[in-house]
């Protein structure tokens, strides 16, 4: 008589996943190292004055290995993009408190987060505001980091009490005030960039406890004449998660 096979041990949750191949960390690495040289180059130079033979060089590599791993120098933007969000992900992972001080914390670290990179941002402002401009907050190509943007805002007034379509409009229209405020944060030369930071103090102040408001049938009305305004318009709400 056979032997009875021997079930496969279920990995433990929790358990470390294996390391990534040393070539994978390689690439990695490499590519890390790119972007790093070219922010520090865009934060210098412009991201229009710099060119990818000079953030190859800077990095001590090919041109060629440098268009291996980017393609052009938005596609390095886009990187730090997607860089800049799921570091502003991790850090307010843990945020605690009222939906106030939850939307703070977000705020202000994202302005934090992007204080080493003030001059580039503010060399590509004009780009940032154009909507068809791949590097635009707007544009389609910025769809992905957009939504993530939106969904810890979203995460951040959780518990406030609104309807989902509801808290989906408010959660995008504080986006809109987070891009304002990194507009002025870019020109804001007052030490630490205090002035913007009190800026977004105070209008969290005055927004959030009219927030409720919006679940009201007077509130529901402005609501959903705004949201049909955004779908004719193109920019409908997604629909909200339950």
């Amino acid at each position: 008589m056979a032997a009875p096979r021997r079930r496969p041990a279920r990995r433990q949750s929790g358990a470390a996943r294996p390391a990534p191949p040393d070539g994978e960390r390689k690439r990695d690495a490499t590519r890390k190292h790119l972007l790093d040289r070219a922010l520090v180059l865009f934060q210098r130079r412009g991201v229009e004055a710099t060119t990818m033979r000079d953030i190859a060089r800077a990095a001590k590599l090919s041109l060629g290995a440098a268009y291996y791993y980017f393609p052009s120098k938005e596609a390095l933007v886009f990187a730090y993009y997607e860089a800049n969000q799921a570091t502003l992900e991790a850090s307010v992972a843990t945020a605690t408190g009222t939906p106030r001080e939850r939307l703070g914390a977000v705020f202000h670290q994202k302005l934090r987060s992007i204080q080493a990179q003030r001059a580039m941002l503010a060399a590509i402002i004009g780009r940032l505001a154009d909507p068809r401009d791949p590097l635009s907050a707007l544009s389609p190509q910025q769809r992905a980091v957009r939504e993530r943007a939106i969904a810890v805002i979203a995460r951040a007034i959780d518990g406030a009490g609104l309807p989902a379509e509801v808290a989906s409009l408010a959660a995008h229209a504080l986006w809109m005030l987070q891009l304002a405020s990194m507009l002025l944060y870019v020109y804001d030369d007052s030490p630490d960039q205090l002035r913007t930071h009190g800026l977004i103090d105070d209008a969290l102040d005055l927004i959030v406890p009219m927030l409720p408001l919006l679940a009201t049938p007077i509130g529901r009305t402005v609501v959903d004449r705004i949201a049909a305004s955004l779908r004719r318009a193109g920019v409908g709400l997604p629909a909200a998660s339950s």
